[in-house]
């Protein structure tokens, strides 16, 4: 039977209409340069950070919480910046994803320790359960289907209006890396959770190290922390270096908050974050010809 003329019209205007509205899309994401890192959604806006750093691995890779998805990757137009900064996770998300593969192997790894205890006793994150999907890879690998590339997500990133498009200067630093302090607490100070993290962080790294990637620990420039917080941070960085040798860039303590600007009581501001990445692109080239390219398999 001859399909009816208006089931015939109707698919046509139905194709004509999706063919539009990508296209649409297309100039926004591609003329306009609208792709954001910062959609209305957290997990939206960790998925195409995630999505960038896929392939083909890039100089930096940033492991962390949202405090590092500040920072301008590849979502950002920055090609050699993978931003692995998971909203409302930790630096173990990047991590994961790196030990799994399921992203490009970076040549330096910025792993920040901030929240190296966020989430404790908490499984995966469900940005790091859905770059383990099909679709995930699919929009990793076709722009216009991912992340990045929502329509809601671009209009919020455009209104929101924190990409900086101006020159990052560096901060000027005086210790590349920082002096390690001693660590603070014990190992009886610890809860089993805080010690299995340790140990889990430890390991994603020393298998990064393995696979010829150089490692640095920083801590940011965020909010005020009380002295337990502080303890902790300097806790992990003290366990990871006593066990891997991996250097620490304190840039909370050689930065003066006077010279920063934040969005909230945590979160850098564009400039600053740019000028954050460019001082961290400066140490990485100065700490390069001290650390080998890999470590032997212990």
């Amino acid at each position: 039977m001859a399909q009816e003329p208006s089931t015939s019209r109707f698919t046509l205007a139905l194709l004509l209409s999706l063919t539009g509205c990508f296209g649409v899309q297309a100039l926004a994401f591609f003329g306009l340069n609208l792709a954001t890192g910062k959609t209305e959604s957290n997990y939206y806006s960790t998925l195409s950070r995630f999505q960038g750093a896929i392939a083909p691995g890039a100089e930096i890779a940033l492991s962390g919480s949202s405090i590092s998805g500040r920072l301008p990757g590849r979502e950002f137009g920055n090609p050699d910046v993978a931003n692995l900064g998971s909203d409302g996770g930790s630096p173990l998300d990047g991590l994961t994803l790196l030990s799994e593969g399921v992203v490009g192997r970076p040549k330096w790894l910025v792993v920040e320790i901030n929240t190296a205890f966020n989430s404790l006793g908490f499984a995966d994150t469900p940005a790091v359960e859905g770059s383990r999907g099909p679709c995930f890879k699919i929009g990793g690998k076709v722009p216009l289907l991912g992340a990045s590339s929502r329509p809601t997500g671009m209009l919020y990133g455009y209104l929101l209006g924190r990409r900086w498009k101006g020159v990052a200067e560096p901060f000027a630093l005086k210790e590349v890396p920082s002096p390690l302090p001693p660590s603070p607490l014990q190992q009886a100070q610890l809860t089993d959770l805080q010690k299995e993290r340790i140990q889990l962080l430890t390991d994603c790294i020393l298998k990064a190290r393995q696979n010829g990637v150089r490692v640095l620990l920083a801590r940011y420039p965020a909010g005020p922390m009380k002295q337990r917080q502080i303890d902790e941070i300097q806790t992990v960085a003290a366990r990871i270096h006593e066990k891997t040798g991996v250097p620490f860039l304190d840039l909370e303590s050689q930065i003066p908050r006077a010279q920063l600007t934040f969005t909230d009581s945590v979160h850098l501001g564009p400039e600053s974050a740019a000028r954050i990445l460019a001082t961290l692109r400066n140490a990485c080239v100065q700490l390069t010809p001290t650390i080998p390219e890999s470590i032997s398999q212990p």
